[in-house]
């Protein structure tokens, strides 16, 4: 039978697979049971592409949401603002008399790259850090309310972003009923591929190619307990573009 605790990130690699190896490795087998094969390989592509949409659907519904708003033209990206800022000051700090300590300090002991290329919210910890540097040493840098004023404005133009950003992954994480129904037809139709193939390789004495057919038999194949979880690398609709760049 199917497993409850499959990843719901492996359930479209697993379906697509599945009906793929079920043409290709059990059609050959038995004629007899060639019509059937190829019902339940189609019933298995259509269950894993209804239950993918749901959840672009669901993703794409918190995103909307969300999203803090679509920018407008000349609205000025947080992301890029804040980035900028951040290059601006450590080269300003750079520059000062025993400055080259005092930006490694702004940027953690990491280059500006790196923190450069991280997330929103990863980039407004960085301005928070570097707020933090500019008050305990604000002698060095003549500037520093300046910079500091600068600095806690970027950030919280980051804010909407940022939480707009934690509410799109909480999503991908949480099933709607739809999500919920879509998994459950999906693990019943598996779960009947297994029993219907698993009958033709019986009865030619060709068990042993079950995990070639369903990757979830394979030795390597991740197993879990509890309520299983999207992944954040799943793609995200196309919904999402409204969200600035960087997100």
């Amino acid at each position: 039978m199917s497993d409850a605790t499959i990843y719901q990130r492996d359930i479209q690699p697993y379906g697509r697979l599945t009906a793929s190896q079920i043409r290709r490795l059990v059609l050959p087998i038995d004629a007899g049971f060639q019509q059937a094969l190829r019902a339940i390989a189609a019933r298995l592509e259509a269950a894993t592409e209804a239950l993918h949409t749901a959840r672009l659907t669901a993703i794409a519904a918190a995103v909307t949401a969300s999203a803090p708003g679509t920018a407008t033209r000349g609205q000025v990206d947080p992301v890029a603002m804040g980035r900028d800022l951040l290059r601006r000051l450590v080269a300003q700090a750079a520059s000062r008399p025993g400055g080259v300590a005092l930006a490694r300090d702004i940027l953690q002991g990491e280059t500006l790259a790196t923190v450069l290329r991280r997330r929103p919210a990863k980039l407004a910890a960085a301005m928070a850090h570097a707020v933090e540097v500019l008050e305990q040493r604000k002698r060095q840098l003549p500037e520093h309310e300046t910079w500091t004023a600068e600095l806690k404005r970027s950030r919280d133009a980051l804010e909407p972003l940022v939480r707009s950003v934690r509410k799109t992954r909480l999503a991908r994480r949480t099933m709607t009923p739809e999500v919920k129904a879509a998994r459950a037809e999906w693990l019943t139709i598996y779960g009947a591929a297994k029993l219907l193939v698993e009958c033709v390789l019986r009865l030619h004495d060709k068990v042993s190619l079950m995990p070639q057919i369903f990757d979830d038999l394979a030795d390597d194949a991740p197993r879990v307990t509890g309520e299983p979880e999207s992944p954040a690398q799943d793609p995200a609709p196309s919904a999402a573009g409204a969200l600035p760049s960087g997100a």
